[in-house]
């Protein structure tokens, strides 16, 4: 893998890890299409710059939310949105240990990925349909958002598509639904990264991943953004037209 090749990989992972196209899912097609076998370190470099992002676009609110925590605020928001954060994440977890290698073979499957850009594209489509209103996340519905969160972690299942629009067929307001979802992807993205490290084989950091890991970090930011505005503004749907032809082309070229 050279230099251009890290980087592309990196923006690729920058921008499909908050819009809601799956990163996962191109990832797979942009490794297949390159012919490369990119090694799980990283993988996991591109994952941490998507992570340094997120964190840094709501660096207020975890500052916040982990105040709250560490001073048993128990009766303040910040305090109930760690909770509720904490419920979300318990889903994910469950099928990520119990399920990896199931997830695992999915990802050696294009039919498999053309399947999941289907599931998101309909998830998008039909939370423009009957999505949205005006309440706010609780108990119940962070564990329903976390639970199609965790569907995310098959390829071409876009995890912000998932959880953003389970959080708005629940009736959940859009701004909150936009935060309460990339606040979520934290833990998720952390305890990835933390239950993959064991696996890797060396740790011979190169340029590659240096390069890697800013492009996906810079690129992830400016992503998280334009995900802000397409689902403030009512958009988010819109890119249920791309998963959908590209879940179609991958099921035509994998049943030809």
């Amino acid at each position: 893998m050279d230099l251009i090749q890290a980087i592309a990989l990196g923006i690729v992972q920058g921008i499909t890890e908050w819009l809601p196209i799956s990163s996962s899912g191109h990832l797979v097609l942009l490794q297949e299409t390159m012919g490369l076998s990119v090694p799980i370190l990283f993988d996991l470099t591109l994952h941490l710059g998507t992570l340094v992002a997120v964190c840094a676009y709501f660096r207020g609110e975890i500052i916040w939310i982990v105040r709250s925590v560490l001073r048993m605020e128990t009766k303040s928001e910040g305090f109930r949105t760690a909770v509720l954060l904490a419920v979300g994440t318990v889903p994910a977890a469950l099928a990520g240990y119990f399920l990896n290698d199931l997830f695992e073979n999915l990802f050696q499957s294009l039919l498999a990925v053309g399947i999941g850009f289907l599931i998101t594209a309909a998830s998008l489509a039909f939370s423009k349909v009957v999505g949205g209103g005006k309440k706010s996340v609780d108990a119940a519905r962070a564990l329903l958002i976390g639970t199609f969160q965790a569907l995310a972690i098959a390829p071409g299942v876009s995890r912000s598509g998932m959880t953003i629009s389970s959080a708005l067929l629940s009736g959940v307001e859009k701004g909150s639904a936009f935060r309460f979802s990339f606040l979520l992807s934290i833990p998720v993205i952390l305890g990835a990264f933390v239950f993959e490290l064991p696996g890797v084989q060396a740790l011979s950091l190169g340029w590659d991943y240096l390069a890697g890991f800013l492009a996906s970090a810079f690129v992830g930011y400016a992503s998280i953004g334009i995900v802000k505005r397409a689902v403030l503004s009512d958009r988010f749907s819109i890119f249920s037209v791309y998963c959908a032809i590209l879940g179609v082309s991958l099921l035509a070229y994998t049943l030809a």
